[in-house]
């Protein structure tokens, strides 16, 4: 099976195992090595996921992919928060977290993707309206390569 068949068997079969827990899955990512397989989910939930909510998701959505050998092969399966940097993913993310700081890259009409850093302000219809510096930027959610949260941790300019 390919990586991204591989993904979205297991995105299939755990989301749901997630939801009634309360669990959103941010990002699955899976890697092959050599002999190594590497299974990466990011989750969240409201008010944040703990260590001790990683660890029973682990057991839990291990033993289903076991289950059902997904992987077919030895592997390791890391549960994580997805951190500061969270990927904004689904165009509700792009609502949730109006207000925050993001790095956005896009596509432009020539092809050439470029990166803003803004204030993201919501999702409207089709576009992603970003606030750089004082101009809002509308941005077609289908442009959109990848966006992040970007936290200011410094305190102070930015580069």
């Amino acid at each position: 099976m390919k990586p991204e068949e591989t993904v979205a068997r297991v995105n299939e079969l755990i989301v749901p195992v997630l939801q009634i827990q309360g669990v959103e899955l941010v990002e699955t990512e899976f890697v092959r090595a050599g002999r190594r397989a590497v299974l990466r989910l990011f989750v969240d939930k409201p008010g944040g996921i703990t260590l001790d909510d990683c660890a029973a998701l682990s057991g839990v959505v291990g033993e289903i992919i076991d289950v059902h050998d997904v992987i077919g092969q030895s592997y390791i399966l890391e549960v994580s928060s997805p951190g500061l940097t969270r990927p904004l993913k689904k165009p509700e993310d792009y609502n949730r977290f109006a207000g925050r700081q993001v790095r956005l890259s896009r596509r432009r009409e020539n092809g050439k993707v470029i990166t803003l850093r803004g204030e993201l302000l919501g999702l409207a219809g089709e576009e992603v309206h970003l606030r750089v510096g004082s101009q809002v930027q509308h941005i077609p959610f289908s442009d959109i390569v990848r966006a992040r949260l970007d936290p200011d941790l410094g305190g102070g300019a930015s580069s």
